[in-house]
Order: structure tokens, then C-alpha cells, then sequence
């Protein structure tokens, strides 16, 4: 599959999100999800997964930072030398 083709599925996906929230938002006709109220569900699915978010965040901060450190003690050592 060439990119102009991925870039349009792509793009159509997007509008297709997009207009799932709209939809509840503008009272637009939306997929038809029984009733449900889709902002509601994403603020909930939100702060939900917001811990883990600031979880996966500091380990990869805290990751980056021990790497750097390594690598500024390797080119002390290699200094030595």
C-alpha cells in the first residue's frame, strides 16, 4: 500500500474520531451507542489512565536521565585514558 493511500484511511480515521465527539457534543446523529454519552466516557477513560500516564512518564524521564549518566561516566573514564 503506497502512502498517498495510507494518508487518506489515515485522514478519514481522524474525521471519523473527530466526529464521534462532535456528534454528542453539537447533538449531531451520531453511531448510535445506545445512549451513551461519549464525553463523559472519554473524562472517565481519562482520568483513569491518567496515573498510569505519569507512571510511563517518570520511569522514561528517570530512564533517559540514568542513560546520560552512564554515558557522561564512560567519557570521563575515556578522558582518563
Amino acid at each position: 500500500m503506497n502512502s498517498s493511500a495510507k494518508l487518506i484511511i489515515g485522514l478519514i480515521i481522524l474525521i471519523a474520531g473527530l466526529y464521534w465527539y462532535a456528534a454528542d457534543i453539537f447533538g449531531l446523529p451520531g453511531f448510535g451507542r445506545l445512549g451513551a454519552n461519549a464525553v463523559e466516557d472519554l473524562k472517565t477513560v481519562f482520568f483513569g489512565v491518567f496515573g498510569l500516564f505519569l507512571i510511563f512518564l517518570g520511569l522514561i524521564i528517570a530512564w533517559i536521565e540514568y542513560e546520560d549518566l552512564k554515558w557522561e561516566a564512560r567519557e570521563k573514564k575515556s578522558k582518563k585514558k
